[in-house]
């Protein structure tokens, strides 16, 4: 199904063309559940701010007004006007690349053109380092982690679950432009969604921030997505059209889902922050006891982005799951070791965001408070405008977890769509098959549970239960000292990679009979911004301060130099 308008256009270059089809159908959806759930959470999470801030600016340019006010505002800002400026660049030469190929900037002439290798080659290589850059792949996240907890918690889910998200379109439309690539573009993609899904989840770990964590979290979901649209890619070019369909269609309800539980995830994010004024896990603690309601949000979207069964994330990555199993079936050899590779990796990555939403989860909702946190008293704190919205994403994450049916039309119109097949349904039923028959055996295990629940309450009737201090461990003056820290909980997992991590730890040296107060402090440190984009911004600024020496003194030789610019495109363009 595709619904396509035109309209008259005057600029050079094409015609005004907009097209609705089954891919743009699952980013759409994505799109408008999110807008409208963090539209209704913004109403409450700015209220404080009434009659302080000019709001009538947020609605427009939300990041304007606070651009004057916060240096990491403004750092976050520049940093990602210069990553934008770079994917631009990539992408004006990948689009012009294909327009000279096509002989047309109109898309849909460059897709019943019959490119090159190498311009299929070289557009498939510049989609990835512009579209890349958009979608947060390493190396090239660094500005993620600083963008996300610059804004305010609804813009962050909006960066999280949509913007990024537009680099996968963009991505998705190229390789659907580009029907036929060569072969090691899937094992390209699918090693770099290996690389950045494991990177991101071993740097969420060692954050020590809620919105930096999850800004962390966002990269590895864009690799998992990437690993999906690998597992695609080689199915299309081995002509498997089943493994082709399972790839796009995981990748693609994978960007739904993470969509969901992520915009979930800032807003409960931002929920603790509004009430509490901090965002640092080692400051907060026992807010389940005062944010009940926020706290079962949370969990829900922490089980969704983990994976585990009954949770949306679960189906997106079953489908890629069951993908590269296939691969291990239908591919040749060097597919079976990818296949395998991308295996390993995405357990891998459960098992880490596991160890890492245990630990948010555990240190911020539980335990007790580990500073006095000023609060308004009241038992929740939070609005109902802010509380709605997460109801409604984790309701929805809830039911793409237990039917997951009812999403299939809209995934796999995608997954076939991008995969150039429509041989896919007759093998539909092997797919939901054993889907729904985990479904159904995780229902049975949690039915177990609470059936021992109610048992234990009928046994032990109107008699009232202790009790007892939160992680009392046998000590009789519980305190917040004997809790895990957010450091001391991930300690284990990131000093074994402390090497890629650039893990570095500041003092805790004890000394002497009867040591002192000691203090210590570690951090993990972004190996692409420490070892690559640092030392080539110092070298750019050497290179600027030698060759400002030279500039040019006068406005009109660089207004010559434009027109001397223009003049050699005009006539490149009229021969």
């Amino acid at each position: 199904m595709e619904k396509i308008f035109r309209g008259p256009w005057t600029v050079p270059f094409g015609e005004c063309s907009l097209r609705l089809d089954p891919l743009n159908l699952v980013f759409l959806a994505a799109i408008v559940v999110l807008v409208l759930s963090s539209a209704i959470y913004g109403t409450g999470y700015l209220r404080p701010y009434r009659g302080k801030k000019p709001l009538g600016i947020h609605a427009f340019f939300y990041l304007v007004f606070m651009a004057a006010e916060k240096p990491a505002v403004r750092q976050a800002g520049f940093i990602y006007l210069i990553a934008s400026h770079c994917a631009t660049f990539f992408l004006f030469l990948m689009f012009f690349l294909m327009a000279h190929a096509a002989g047309s900037m109109d898309f849909d002439v460059m897709a019943r053109t019959d490119f090159p290798q190498a311009v299929a080659a070289l557009a498939f290589l510049l989609a990835l380092a512009g579209f890349g850059v958009k979608a947060g792949f390493l190396p090239t996240h660094i500005w993620l982690p600083y963008a996300h907890p610059a804004a305010p918690a609804h813009i962050s889910a909006l960066l999280s679950g949509i913007a990024i998200k537009m680099g996968i379109y963009g991505i998705c439309r190229v390789l659907w432009i580009v029907k036929t690539l060569p072969g090691w573009c899937g094992y390209t993609l699918l090693a770099l969604g290996i690389v950045s899904g494991l990177m991101g989840v071993l740097y969420a770990l060692g954050q020590h921030e809620l919105k930096r964590l999850l800004a962390y979290h966002s990269i590895e979901n864009i690799g998992i997505i990437a690993v999906g649209l690998g597992v695609g890619l080689l199915g299309r070019s081995h002509q498997v059209p089943f493994l082709a369909v399972l790839g796009f269609g995981g990748a693609l309800l994978h960007v739904v889902n993470h969509a969901l539980f992520k915009g979930l995830l800032f807003l409960g994010a931002g929920s603790v922050i509004h009430r509490t004024h901090s965002g640092e896990m080692d400051h907060l603690g026992g807010l389940a006891k005062t944010m009940p309601w926020t706290a079962g949000f949370f969990l829900a979207g922490a089980l969704s982005i983990c994976g585990l069964p009954l949770f949306n994330g679960f189906v997106s990555e079953f489908l890629i799951y069951f993908g590269l199993f296939t691969g291990l079936r239908e591919l040749p050899p060097e597919g079976v070791v990818a296949c395998s590779l991308g295996i390993l990796s995405l357990a891998l990555m459960g098992a880490l965001a596991l160890a890492c939403f245990s630990k948010v989860y555990g240190i911020v909702f539980l335990g007790k408070p580990r500073t006095d946190i000023k609060t308004d008293g009241t038992p929740e704190g939070t609005p109902f405008s802010m509380l709605l919205p997460m109801a409604i994403l984790a309701a929805l994450c809830l039911w793409i977890g237990l039917v997951p049916q009812s999403v299939t039309g809209l995934i796999f119109g995608g997954g076939t769509y991008l995969a150039h097949t429509d041989a896919f349904a007759v093998r539909l039923g092997t797919v939901l098959g054993p889907l729904a028959t985990v479904v159904r055996m995780a229902l049975l295990f949690l039915a177990l549970i609470l059936g021992l629940v109610l048992l234990r309450r009928l046994f032990l009737g109107t008699k009232p239960l202790p009790v007892r201090e939160t992680w009392s461990c046998g000590f009789v003056a519980v305190s917040s000292r004997i809790q895990y820290t957010s450091a001391s909980f991930a300690r284990m997992i990131v000093e074994l990679m402390k090497n890629i991590l650039l893990f570095r730890r500041r003092g805790g040296q004890v000394t002497g009979v009867f040591p002192g107060k000691a203090h210590m402090k570690s951090s993990v440190h972004d190996a692409s911004e420490e070892m690559i984009f640092r030392p080539g911004l110092a070298l750019s600024n050497e290179i600027s301060k030698k060759l400002g020496h030279s500039r040019i003194r006068y406005t009109q030789l660089y207004l010559m130099y434009i027109l001397l610019f223009l003049v050699f495109l005009l006539i490149w363009k009229l021969k």
